[in-house]
């Protein structure tokens, strides 16, 4: 069975747990809050169950959604990170450089080159 979960829906679910409403969720995921309502009701659909006291204020949230608050405090602090990494390393500012040297008369050229490249980097 496949899951419709998407990184959308853990940012969501964050994002109500610190709003503590819908409407002020949907502002700060830039939703509407007719948008918002429709992401959550097909989650729910698909789980057969709530995630969260509508009613309530501020949302308490469900055994449901409290596990999926759980995945998404573990798994999006890594998906950033990775995503930064990533980036960086497109960006050439992160990675590895790897030199081979078999003759002992290129240290004397190499090092200083070396040294400005590691001030740089």
């Amino acid at each position: 069975m496949q899951t419709p979960l998407e990184l959308r829906h853990l940012r969501t679910l964050l994002a109500l747990r610190e709003a503590g409403n819908l409407s002020r969720a949907a502002q700060l995921l830039n939703l509407t809050q007719s948008a918002l309502s429709h992401q959550l009701k097909g989650l729910e659909d698909h789980y057969g169950t709530e995630l969260f006291e509508r009613k309530s204020s501020p949302l308490s949230f469900g055994v449901a959604g409290q596990r999926l608050l759980k995945l998404a405090e573990l798994v999006l602090p890594q998906i950033d990170e990775a995503d930064r990494d990533v980036r960086k390393l497109v960006e050439g500012s992160a990675g590895q450089l790897r030199i081979a040297v078999e003759c002992h008369t290129c240290f004397d050229w190499l090092m200083p080159a070396m040294d400005a490249f590691r001030e740089r980097w």
